[in-house]
């Protein structure tokens, strides 16, 4: 479509929308699944590469450089268009992806699930950008069925894929099985999102930002992740972590007060529905990461499932937050309002999870796999509300940093969650389960074997103590989405909106 046809054009037709949506889903099925396929095969990589105290870092490189190029990438796409970025994206995935499959040592491979990252950042913060640009927020609820689907199908698909291809070929055959998917999903984003390769008029990257903030985001992940592991929350390498996060967080505030041509304008910062709405992200994901953790953790320790068993049970929150995802989305459609789906859901998640805290030991496994379901209808409803609310605050040519700002925040918050509620729950369990530097899946294996010399009644308080602390936090999310600020949804997508600051 040309500049001209795009003046006079109101929306895309269901066609042009569902050949984009083709290659949204290959992208942000790139993006997400290679943050749970790897974990399965963490064993076999230390066995063949060696190293098992650093093979952790094969998860946090990828955490790190995902989290921290979001945002720059949301930018990126505001300055030079969604499909150059999104092609840059699979041009570094690609390299990444054939680096760890060729990785000949443990460095090797780190430093190319580094560069896998980079790339896994703005797969996963770029297709809700481009949903912005050629559909207007009432529209996208009809969609949302898409997007929760396909993170609900990396959730289930990347642990049980990784286990397959590491237990029965090679771990390698982990990063070689995304080449020719990420051909495709180039060839598909070539194609499909030639609408969306237009220039803005803006041309200048701020550099230092970046620098800054990827930085600050780095410093706290590490501290994160090594805080009460491999170091103690109270020594001075987290100390000396968190005192850069800060530093580095002031400098980048300062400097955007200055920058010509900011990587996050300070309006994104005072936008009052951005800040309610991150807080909520935050919260929220805290908990979502934490429970697909230590739900199946309960169960294998409290009620002696099996490892598959328990992590089968995970499908029935997983499904519940696609349908309490599609069903916030079509209430949007038909109301033209955002507000209620949150606040409904997780008043719906709250009482489940109080359920658990103070009775999930004389529950049957039927009904705790019933509660688990409505849990995640709960947390599936706040979802698209949040993104769309975001997306719906801020002029149309910074669309792209407000979903990459909401979608940086959801990553801390996963990170935020793991470490707190993983202090927690191993404080409670004893020092006999005491794990520092252990990746995400490897501490809940060890912590199952290890666990299960606990008694019944220090498991009973410790994962009850869990639960109600995973409470306590969505209430946090409900108190702090009850003040979200209700503006009138746009009447069209993004794409229109921009076209008089585009040049072909």
């Amino acid at each position: 479509m040309s500049g001209s046809t795009a003046d006079v054009q109101t929306r895309y037709t269901n066609r042009q929308i569902h050949t984009i949506f083709c290659g949204l889903v290959l992208i942000m099925l790139l993006g997400t699944i290679d943050q749970a396929i790897v974990a399965p095969a963490l064993a076999p990589i230390a066995n063949e590469l060696g190293g098992f105290d650093s093979v952790s870092w094969v998860v946090t490189a990828y955490l790190l450089t995902s989290t921290a190029s979001t945002p720059v990438a949301g930018r990126l796409s505001d300055i030079h268009g969604r499909r150059s970025v999104v092609i840059a994206a699979l041009v570094l995935f690609l390299a990444g992806s054939g680096v760890c499959g060729w990785a000949p040592d443990l460095n090797t491979l780190i430093v190319g699930r580094g560069i896998q990252g980079l790339g896994g950042g703005a797969l996963m913060a770029l297709p809700n950008t481009i949903v912005a640009d050629i559909l207007s927020p009432r529209e996208r609820g009809r969609y949302q069925v898409y997007i929760s689907g396909t993170y609900a199908v990396s959730s289930l698909a990347g642990p049980v894929l990784g286990g397959l291809l590491s237990g029965h070929y090679s771990w390698r055959w982990i990063f070689w099985i995304n080449l020719p998917l990420i051909v495709i999903a180039a060839v598909l984003s070539w194609v499909t999102l030639s609408e969306l390769s237009a220039r803005r008029k803006q041309h200048r990257i701020d550099y230092l930002g970046s620098v800054l903030m990827v930085g600050s985001t780095v410093c706290l992940l590490l501290a994160l992740t090594w805080g009460g592991r491999r170091f103690a929350w109270d020594g001075w390498p987290t100390m000396a972590l968190l005192g850069g996060t800060l530093v580095l967080a002031l400098l980048f505030v300062v400097w955007q007060e200055r920058a010509s041509e900011p990587l996050l304008p300070l309006s994104i910062l005072h936008n009052r529905i951005i800040v309610v709405t991150s807080i909520g992200a935050v919260l929220i994901t805290m908990v979502n990461i934490a429970l697909s953790i230590y739900l199946p953790l309960y169960l294998q320790i409290g009620r002696e499932q099996t490892v598959g068993e328990a992590g089968g049970m995970l499908t029935a929150p997983l499904f519940g937050v696609v349908l309490g995802s599609y069903l916030s989305g079509q209430y949007m459609r038909y109301s033209g309002k955002y507000k209620l789906p949150p606040l409904a859901g997780l008043a719906v998640a709250v009482p489940v999870l109080a359920i658990f805290a103070y009775g999930i030991a004389e529950l049957p496994v039927a009904a705790i796999i019933a509660l688990t379901f409505f849990q995640g209808v709960g947390i599936g409803a706040s979802l698209p509300p949040m993104m769309v609310s975001s997306q719906n605050s801020v002029p149309a040519s910074d669309i792209g940093i407000a979903t990459a700002v909401h979608t940086f925040f959801r990553a801390v918050g996963g990170t935020i969650g793991v470490a707190v509620f993983s202090a927690l729950v191993l404080h409670l369990l004893g020092p006999q389960v005491n794990l520092p530097g252990s990746g995400h899946g490897e501490l809940a294996t060890r912590l199952a074997t290890t666990a299960s010399t606990s008694t019944s009644s220090t498991v009973s308080h410790a994962f009850g103590v869990f639960f109600a602390a995973c409470a306590a936090t969505l209430a946090l999310a409900w108190i702090a989405l009850s003040n979200l600020q209700v503006i009138p949804f746009r009447a069209t997508a993004a794409r229109f909106e921009v076209t008089k600051d585009v040049g072909i």
